[in-house]
């Protein structure tokens, strides 16, 4: 009975610890976007497309959060005192830093377009250059990550491509489909870039919880 209230007792703590590491990871991002937001608030050419450009921030928000807590994760290793969440962390430890480079860089670049283009906050031709860079970037990392995932996460992998081909198609294809008749305003290309990256996102968080990959070791 005392050995298991102690491990409850460093369990507990140890969920702490990844909390804390979280949200100092993501607190500074978070106060930078607030910071961001009030600073454009008032600037009419940045918000001139509207929900597009609110639906595209969230979804970088969203994408570099995630790739902030991952990396919180991984930070957090050393000071885990169950031996075996440690032990999984640290060897998960370069599949998490890569995937949180590419969440990052994908979540930036998805930021950066949403305030890009003519007349707006980030010039053209800037604002193409480094979203192409940050987007390539994303894909070699996600490559690389690939290539050192055991058979479970890589069917994962493949689970979340289809899933997101088929929320694409079906919101995507239905959207089109009503503005094609006139029901509603058609998509714009900020619209479909958006739900390129949200769709595969949620896809790779759900395939990956499908197949156990955020169950605690040993459980």
């Amino acid at each position: 009975m005392g050995k298991m209230a102690a491990r409850t007792g460093t369990t507990s703590r140890d969920d702490w610890v990844r909390f804390a590491f979280t949200l100092g990871m993501n607190l500074p991002f978070w106060a930078l976007m607030l910071w961001a937001t009030i600073a454009i608030g008032r600037t009419d050419a940045v918000w001139a497309d509207g929900t597009a450009v609110v639906f595209a921030v969230v979804v970088g928000v969203l994408h570099v959060s995630f790739g902030l807590t991952a990396a919180a994760q991984r930070a957090s290793a050393r000071f885990i005192r169950v031996a075996e969440e440690a032990e999984e962390l640290r060897h998960e430890g370069r599949g998490l830093l890569l995937g949180a480079g590419a969440l990052v860089a994908a979540g930036s670049s998805m930021i950066l377009l949403a305030v890009a283009g003519p007349d707006r906050l980030v010039p053209p031709v800037v604002g193409l250059t480094v979203a192409v860079l940050l987007t390539v970037a994303a894909m070699i990392l996600v490559t690389v990550r690939r290539r050192g995932l055991d058979e479970l996460r890589r069917i994962a992998e493949r689970d979340s491509g289809y899933l997101a081909f088929q929320w694409f198609s079906l919101i995507g294809g239905s959207w089109a489909i009503l503005a094609h008749l006139g029901f509603v305003a058609a998509p714009t290309q900020l619209h479909w870039l958006s739900m390129i990256w949200a769709f595969s996102f949620a896809g790779g968080i759900i395939a990956a919880a499908r197949k156990g990959a955020f169950d605690p070791p040993g459980g």
